[in-house]
């Protein structure tokens, strides 16, 4: 049961005396959901006040099977649709509004299945980017992920309120799953890879400040990073999802004391860090395009953006190496190591660019050589039809280099032959002027 306090119209009824409490019971198939709205007038008068509903985020024109007799209308400001209509209460009567809703809280065996297909050709494209078994090993990853989705829906129970957060924490999971499928950073990473990290505990306080003991209906809400998967002691709290507000809270509804105060000690999962593992990639790139620049037209901007990008990550692993105790600090310390981090992969994405490039005018310049060479032959072309006053063929040109590499080495050996005989008979000229001598 879900009670629905109404705003500026519902605590206007208020003033007459009346109050309206709504609530979502489940349909017993899972084709609809039945949404009673009930209107209660606590006083003897008679009241006539208009009723409005606000229906959940998800909830079409279309999804609306019986509106019991209200109105269904959008609401601009809150960006969602809601019924309404004029309620006639006789005092101390109740009305029941049964509205048959189409049952739209759970994921549809269609979409699994496209998103399976999707996780195949992530793995297909990109698996093998560090090796076919870690690929292998992160699309199981995902796979569990999906199955498990399926696996605990199969086995959803409670309330429609409850059901609709739960729903809510399997798109989100689903969603996250389809976006890993198109990141090449995810099929880069290592599978086996499991940074261990100490949850973190998260304090809320509980106190009735009232000299009564009162029932109250307690609403927590967590950092905007943590989803329900997260949340490893939730203390007995229900982990429901803000859409609105796209942030999970926890909620309890429980008798406190008067006068009493404590302290609730939620355990999540610690997911404010940076993985070493996509740092080490972003370091490790940066160097080797700054190496590759350095005897470049940009060394000196490649060398600016590689010092900027180890100096953000430096900063990085020198906070998360001596994490902040508090909470507060610690999420606070990883949204600023986010930034670093975001202006860290800019910079990179910069040198990608410089590096590219500079690629592209190595291919012009080798271009350029060849279009040189092209042109020299063209000359040797037009030499020839100067000579012979027509243009060469191709074996036409080629016959007369070979006559001309013909003729240089006949010099050659001439130029050798005219040398030995030369030393030769000065050699025997020597000898005979040496036997002479001697005599």
């Amino acid at each position: 049961m879900l009670e629905w306090l109404r705003t500026p119209r519902g605590r206007l009824m208020s003033l007459f005396g009346a109050a309206l409490i709504f609530f979502f019971s489940v349909g017993v198939s899972w084709a609809d959901v039945i949404i009673n709205v009930l209107a209660v007038n606590g006083k003897d008068v008679v009241i006539e006040k208009d009723v409005e509903f606000s229906l959940p985020g998800e909830v079409k024109p279309e999804d609306v099977l019986d509106p019991a007799g209200l109105t269904l209308s959008y609401n601009v400001k809150e960006s969602g649709y809601y019924l309404h209509g004029l309620v006639s209460l006789k005092g101390k009567e109740t009305k029941t509004f049964r509205v048959r809703v189409r049952d739209i809280w759970r994921v549809r065996e269609e979409d699994i299945s496209k998103i399976k297909e999707e996780i195949e050709e992530g793995f297909k494209e990109m698996g093998s980017e560090r090796n076919l078994e870690n690929g292998k090993a992160l699309r199981q990853k995902l796979l569990t992920q999906v199955n498990d989705v399926l696996s605990e829906q199969s086995m959803a129970d409670g309330t429609i309120d409850q059901r609709i957060d739960a729903y809510r924490n399997r798109i989100q999971i689903l969603s996250d799953v389809r976006n890993k499928t198109k990141l090449i950073d995810f099929w880069r990473s290592d599978a086996s890879d499991e940074e261990t990290r100490k949850p973190i505990s998260y304090l809320v306080e509980v106190s009735n400040p009232s000299e009564k003991m009162r029932k109250a209906k307690q609403q927590h809400y967590l950092p905007s990073e943590v989803r329900a998967e997260y949340i490893i002691d939730r203390q007995g709290y229900e982990a429901r999802f803000d859409e609105k507000k796209n942030q999970v809270f926890l909620f309890k509804e429980e008798d406190i004391a008067a006068k009493d105060k404590k302290l609730v000690r939620f355990l999540i999962k610690d997911v404010w860090f940076l993985p070493k593992k996509e740092m080490g990639f972003v370091r490790d790139r940066a160097q080797f395009i700054n190496n590759s620049l350095k005897s470049s037209s940009y060394a000196e901007t490649a060398k600016a953006l590689w010092g900027e990008i180890i100096n953000n990550l430096d900063l990085i692993d020198m906070q998360q190496a001596s994490p902040e105790s508090d909470i507060r600090m610690h999420i606070g310390a990883y949204r600023i190591n986010e930034k670093r981090f975001e202006i860290a992969m800019k910079d990179l994405d910069a040198l990608e660019k410089l590096l590219s490039r500079q690629r592209e005018e190595m291919e012009k310049s080798r271009l350029k050589n060849v279009m040189q060479k092209i042109g020299a032959m063209k000359s040797m072309a037009r030499v020839s039809q100067a000579m012979f006053d027509k243009k060469p063929r191709i074996n036409t040109a080629w016959k007369i280099i070979g006559m001309v590499m013909i003729f240089l080495a006949l010099l050659t050996i001439i130029y050798f032959l005219t040398a030995h005989i030369r030393s030769g008979r000065e050699k025997k000229q020597e000898e005979l002027k040496l036997s002479q001598d001697k005599i």
